[in-house]
């Protein structure tokens, strides 16, 4: 038997609301019984996302974030929110481990939801002002999600997303304020408060955090982030990442995807030709990714520059 157009419209039209996701009560309230839901299942119009949600394929990368959240919320009520990492990553903020596919929920004590493979649920109460909407998907407000991170996470990763969460707006600086409270009487909340006076807005990436972080634990001057170095003749400025602007030295921090293509690479050469006309004397160090899992790569490099022992 084929699957009736009628339904499938109606199925779609109810998806598109939702980042394409259904649940079985909808999908019977649409007209799709038992058997037309097993059609649509082989065919590949209905893929399983969790207990009673599906997504009706529109990609074939399969269901997004959004998609995989919005299937296990609309099968658990309105208590229960996006939390730690996946609330991190709606968000926006970077600077996270590896997604290994995870989501992460908080529900209030004695919610009937448990903790499942592919699921974390974290027991909570959470007030009215922690938990915000984000296009139909309730999580954690940044405040709170950022709390609850810096709890988790080791201290590269939590300061890049701090840095992060500071730059995109997401935080303020008096938000940074509003997070001890949020700690108090939680593991690992002392370090997790020291953490908060290294975040820097003005970090534009989170490997410019991690090498920051790697020059202050070298034992190195604090370095100026975004270096500003202007050129009157051509009516702009330059930008270096991290800077000792009285021993012209800076860093540039070249992540993979914005400088590997032909085209970065040549910008960036006839970008590093032009800083050594207008700053004779410069040097100017390039690290990667890489670089920050073995700092002496990152120091040795850098000291002799800055001419220091």
């Amino acid at each position: 038997m084929t699957i009736s157009n009628e339904v499938l419209q109606r199925v779609r039209a109810t998806a598109s609301y939702q980042d394409w996701v259904v649940t079985a009560p909808q999908l019977e309230s649409a007209g799709a019984d038992r058997n037309t839901v097993r059609r649509m299942l082989r065919s590949g119009r209905l893929v399983p996302l969790t207990r009673g949600s599906y997504w009706v394929g529109q990609d074939d990368q399969g269901p997004s974030l959004r998609s995989r959240v919005r299937g296990a919320l609309l099968t658990c009520g309105p208590q229960v929110v996006a939390a730690g990492p996946t609330a991190a990553r709606l968000l926006g903020i970077e600077g996270l481990p590896e997604d290994d596919g995870t989501l992460h929920l908080a529900a209030p004590p004695g919610h009937e939801i448990r903790s499942r493979p592919g699921i974390h649920v974290r027991r909570t109460t959470l007030s009215p002002t922690s938990r915000m909407t984000l296009r139909g998907i309730p999580l954690t407000t940044p405040v709170h999600t950022c709390a609850d991170l810096l709890l988790q996470l080791p201290r590269m990763e939590a300061v890049s997303m701090l840095d992060s969460a500071l730059h995109q707006g997401l935080l303020t600086q008096p938000d940074l304020r509003r997070i001890p409270p949020l700690l108090s009487c939680r593991p690992n909340a002392p370090r997790a408060r020291t953490w908060l006076s290294q975040a820097d807005a003005r970090a534009e990436s989170p490997l410019e955090t991690r090498v920051r972080l790697i020059c202050l634990d070298g034992g190195l001057p604090p370095p100026v982030l975004q270096w500003h170095i202007p050129d009157p003749a051509q009516g702009c400025s330059y930008r270096i990442d991290l800077g000792w602007p009285t021993h012209l030295v800076g860093i540039e921090a070249d992540g993979k995807a914005p400088h590997s293509t032909p085209q970065a690479l040549y910008r960036d050469r006839s970008r590093q030709n032009r800083l050594s006309t207008l700053l004779p004397g410069l040097t100017l160090l390039r690290f990667t990714w890489p670089d920050t899992h073995h700092p002496p790569s990152i120091l040795i490099p850098l000291r002799q520059a800055l001419q220091l022992p």
